[in-house]
């Protein structure tokens, strides 16, 4: 049982093992070791670096996590070659679809097109760029909604899949892309840092870090799970708050597309137990850290991957010892970095 408030709601007074139960009977462990396995030498187990620079800021060893240097520039590969791999040869066969803000779907593209399955992919009409003509240049067939969010855009697109006869690939809603998206991270990131304490993701749907938030908590219940959010799209907070998933949210108007929207039934059984802290981030402030992460890192991310870095440059977030900050994508428009540079 956690004993960490979250933003003045006090603690849960459910334990964690009821909800255990609820993920496919107690079977998220086995989902991520499987996922783990499966995905050795098909992604890039990617670096971890400790931050000089925040380190001192913060006073506590800051470790990042590079998942923007992965294979499609985020994290969301991993969920789609794990997720398509335990699809029969028929439904290979009949293809899939998967809606996305860009990520999501450049994973599935990248993934069907290397087990040779047919793949569309549904984008809201305000993609960035780079991640549109990359899903192009991929082979996925693209279609762009009328609607700026990604909410719309899935309620759009299931009629459109229907069409199609083809199942839509969740990007977050679902055991598999929890375990492979977030829990393998974790691995990864308890095996090489084990002395950390301290875990600060970035926040959309909740595949990330409910898979991640699982596996850290199994391994170290007393662990500090800080989960970053757009403060226009406050969706974990007004779910604790009314004791259940939001699971659809007004669009609103943002670089960060990757973390907009609503929160998955599923994530959030597995996240309300686990989450200690929720920083809320204004857009200035997620542009100011992706202009600060390739001033003093070197790194080019994309603003959804931004948000954890800002918690922790404006004081959103407080490491309490060593500390990861997952950086979760680097897939940002030239036009998008451009337009921040020269405003900077």
């Amino acid at each position: 049982m956690l004993g960490h408030k979250v933003n003045g709601l006090g603690p849960s007074q459910i334990c964690i093992e009821k909800y255990d139960r609820l993920i496919q009977n107690g079977g998220m462990k086995q989902l991520i070791e499987q996922a783990t396995q499966y995905l050795k030498g098909k992604i890039r187990n990617t670096p971890i670096e400790l931050s000089p620079t925040l380190s001192k800021l913060l006073g506590q060893p800051i470790y990042l996590k590079l998942e923007c240097l992965q294979t499609t520039g985020s994290f969301k590969l991993r969920g789609a070659i794990f997720y398509l791999s335990t699809l029969n040869p028929e439904e290979k066969n009949r293809g899939v679809a998967a809606v996305s803000a860009g990520n999501h779907g450049l994973g599935i593209a990248y993934a069907a097109r290397k087990q040779r399955i047919p793949c569309t992919i549904f984008v809201p009409k305000n993609v960035d760029q780079s991640k549109y003509d990359q899903l192009i240049e991929l082979g996925a067939h693209v279609q762009k909604s009328a609607f700026a969010g990604y909410d719309d855009t899935l309620e759009w697109s299931k009629g459109e899949a229907r069409k199609l006869q083809i199942p839509i690939i969740p990007a977050y809603d679902d055991e598999k892309i929890m375990a492979a998206n977030g829990g393998t991270i974790a691995v990864e990131v308890l095996t090489e840092v084990p002395e950390a304490t301290h875990f600060i993701l970035p926040m959309g749907g909740g595949g990330l870090s409910g898979g991640f938030a699982y596996h850290v908590k199994s391994k170290n219940p007393d662990a500090y799970m800080t989960v970053c959010q757009l403060a226009a799209s406050p969706v974990f907070q007004s779910s604790l708050e009314q004791g259940k998933a939001i699971t659809h949210m007004p669009a609103v108007d943002t670089l960060a597309g990757g973390i907009e929207g609503g929160l998955g039934e599923k994530c959030f059984e597995v996240l309300k137990t686990r989450v200690d802290g929720i920083a809320h981030l204004s857009e200035d402030e997620i542009k100011e850290a992706l202009c600060w992460t390739l001033r003093h890192h070197r790194y080019l991310i994309e603003p959804s991957s931004a948000i954890a870095i800002a918690a922790c440059l404006f004081g959103h977030a407080h490491p309490k010892g060593p500390t990861v900050i997952v950086v979760s994508g680097r897939n940002v428009s030239y036009s998008t970095l451009r337009d921040l540079i020269i405003h900077k």
